[in-house]
């Protein structure tokens, strides 16, 4: 609960420091929209992750301080961040055959993101997204060049939520994914038809959770580094909507993670806004789709 409590009093200083943030990003994108080019929609899903981190930390003081309304600005942020991936991924699937002639970058930084947000959209049921998601999350674990090699070998997670998926989706799992060492994520795979067993493998990747929500340097990539899923264990949840919709039972796990304030789920509703939907008729008339 410490390290909670501790992380929920830094995003209080940064929002306290943010004053202007968003009218800012806000007029960058106007710029970069009007711009009509793949530089400037790349610029825009930049700005579209600093409003989403912005409204990401908003919603979850406001979350941990009993306000309701903290809710909608976590779902605007996942929709921001959706919608900068889409653009990302699109981008780089346009120019990679370029081979560093006038590229955007890999998609490398985005690959915890999309495991996160895979998370959440199974958690939302807005399965429209999540096989968007799930999509350009297969491609970063399979197309040569999508994300680092050296980066790929290390992680555990965003495959494992792509096995997850396809548990929701009840579909065939991705090949590759059977032959990657999952790490602790695999605890879950072998334990899921064993309540006890889950509920301990559970518990163990809430203490994950907690050890990967702060960059502190190094060479390691904590995976929920990013605001909303620092606080909001989305992935522990999404493992719960997908027992409940196969009519599973939901194991009990005790966790500071799964506080009552945090597991109000319910409330989590995905939806474009009128900006999200500027940015998707922009992104639908530059690509032709």
């Amino acid at each position: 609960m410490k390290k909670n409590n501790n992380l929920l009093e830094q995003h209080r200083r940064w929002l306290s420091r943010s004053e202007g943030m968003t009218a800012q990003e806000l007029a960058y994108i106007e710029e970069d929209l009007a711009s009509d080019s793949l530089g400037g929609l790349n610029n825009v899903a930049d700005s579209l992750g600093m409003l989403a981190t912005y409204y990401g930390i908003q919603g979850e003081v406001a979350i941990s301080d009993r306000d309701a309304s903290g809710w909608e600005h976590v779902s605007r942020s996942m929709m921001y961040r959706y919608l900068a991936l889409m653009l990302k991924a699109k981008a780089f699937s346009k120019t990679s055959f370029l081979q560093g002639v006038k590229t955007v970058p890999n998609l490398t930084n985005q690959l915890s993101i999309t495991g996160c947000l895979l998370a959440g959209l199974i958690v939302a049921d807005r399965r429209d997204l999540a096989a968007s998601v799930a999509d350009v999350l297969a491609g970063m674990l399979t197309i040569n060049g999508a994300v680092d090699s050296s980066y790929l070998k290390q992680r555990r997670f965003e495959p494992f939520m792509l096995w997850l998926y396809s548990v929701y989706a009840q579909g065939d799992t991705l090949p590759e994914i059977k032959s990657m060492d999952l790490g602790i994520y695999q605890n879950v795979i072998d334990e899921w038809t064993n309540e006890q067993g889950l509920a301990h493998a559970l518990e163990e990747l809430c203490q994950y959770h907690l050890s990967n929500v702060e960059d502190n340097g190094g060479a390691w990539d904590p995976e929920f580094k990013y605001a909303p899923f620092d606080l909001l264990p989305l992935e522990i949840h999404a493992i719960f909507q997908v027992r409940q919709q196969l009519g599973l039972t939901v194991p009990a796990v005790s966790s500071p993670l799964l506080s009552a304030e945090t597991a109000a789920l319910e409330n989590l509703v995905i939806i474009s806004d009128q900006l999200a939907v500027r940015v998707e008729t922009a992104y639908e008339s530059f690509f032709g789709v």
